[in-house]
């Protein structure tokens, strides 16, 4: 579904956001969502591989996969907060997204996504890498961030960035170091990049001050975990002392 009633300026650059590892491209694409002041919602994408999930913020139902455009910032905001129940069905939403920005409406200039870089520790920084197409690499470059020489990207994103290496749109995505929990600092580090890209002025001080608190109950979970093994074991010294010495 798309709402005719809002014209999309030609050369418009979409930033989409999946639900992966880290959850930095919800994170990223509802922190913009928050602070581009003219953002509108244009419509929403269903499909039967989405899963029986309802998402709604302050009592007030959202559709799972929305699209939204900033006028001002000549930006549309993909925001997918489910994952898809077969990878299969990413094929699908790749070809139908990139005929939708070539398409005569819209005619947008770009794609651009996120994907999470996993670590089994808790990272203390988070610098931004990139992987592009040619035409985008020195524009990248010149931000001082640094290319990844080799490497995969996984999921509805590798899908979206094949789909666009076969069309006349430049597609390129940015990463960042992540735990399997939600990785706010990171999803921080990004928007700061695209703060510099798309003259955007997205505070991000709250996502820093959410990831030194999830990082701090992440530390204490893993003391409270060494704590009670430090006790199992203790216990099984005094239960059978000769294993012990």
């Amino acid at each position: 579904m798309e709402d005719g009633s809002i014209e999309i300026k030609e050369g418009a650059t979409i930033i989409f956001g999946f639900a992966g590892v880290g959850l930095i491209g919800p994170i990223i694409a509802n922190t913009l969502i928050e602070q581009i002041s003219d953002v509108k919602e244009i419509g929403y994408i269903t499909s039967q591989e989405l899963p029986p999930i309802a998402v709604f913020y302050d009592g007030k139902l959202k559709h799972p996969f929305r699209l939204l455009y900033s006028k001002e910032k000549n930006i549309i905001i993909g925001i997918c907060e489910v994952p898809f129940k077969s990878e299969s069905a990413y094929d699908n939403l790749s070809e139908t997204m990139c005929k939708w920005a070539l398409s005569d409406k819209i005619k947008a200039r770009e794609i651009v996504t996120f994907q999470g870089m996993a670590r089994r520790d808790i990272p203390d920084e988070f610098p931004v890498y990139f992987a592009s197409e040619d035409g985008k690499i020195k524009d990248l470059e010149n931000l001082e961030m640094e290319k990844l020489n080799r490497g995969i990207i996984i999921g509805p994103e590798a899908t979206l960035l094949n789909r666009a290496l076969m069309n006349k749109i430049d597609a390129y995505a940015l990463f960042t170091p992540v735990t399997r929990y939600p990785t706010p600092e990171g999803a921080a580090a990004i928007i700061e990049v695209l703060n510099k890209i798309y003259n955007l002025d997205i505070d991000t001080s709250k996502l820093i001050e959410k990831g030194k608190k999830i990082k701090k109950k992440m530390a204490d979970l893993a003391e409270q975990a060494q704590q009670m093994q430090q006790k199992q074991l203790a216990s099984q010294a005094q239960k059978y002392p000769d294993l012990y010495q």
